[in-house]
């Protein structure tokens, strides 16, 4: 069932596309998007009847690449995405506040051989560690494949 447009309609120029939710509160969502070079971050306090400007976890993406947001035991929020940009890579930023304010980016991996990556999907394992996952490709020339970075988050 709609409920609710989370923000404006994009200009010709951007898109906004791919979101990727967590829930902080019985009522609270905070949803990240993909648009065209950037990821933004909105809030609903009211179980998506309504939603909020937050900030922009990740203000250049390169090319533009989905977010993957994890909410974790500690309640700390993990966002990941692909930067298709050079040094192309997965990159990572920590939350402890609900997304209000950001860790400095987390580069996971800056060896991608090309911008054709990402697509990134994060989990919590039992011993804290997080899990990411992404296609990937060390040559412009070679096929993609599935790749893991296994980090840890720090307190």
């Amino acid at each position: 069932t709609f409920v609710s447009f989370i923000g404006p309609e994009p200009s010709l120029t951007d898109y906004a596309i791919m979101p990727s939710s967590v829930r902080v509160s019985p009522k609270t969502i905070l949803t990240a998007i993909r648009h065209t070079k950037w990821i933004e971050l909105s809030s609903s306090d009211d179980d998506g009847l309504s939603w909020r400007f937050v900030n922009r976890p990740a203000e250049d993406t390169g090319r533009g690449n989905p977010p993957s947001m994890v909410r974790l035991k500690d309640g700390r929020i993990a966002i990941t995405w692909g930067y298709r940009a050079e040094p192309y890579g997965i990159k990572a930023r920590l939350s402890s506040d609900n997304g209000a304010t950001w860790s400095p980016e987390i580069v996971l991996r800056a060896d991608a051989g090309a911008w054709d990556i990402g697509y990134t999907r994060t989990v919590q394992r039992p011993d804290s560690n997080l899990v990411t996952i992404y296609y990937y490709n060390d040559d412009p020339r070679t096929e993609r494949y599935i790749g893991a970075t296994i980090w840890n988050p720090g307190k």
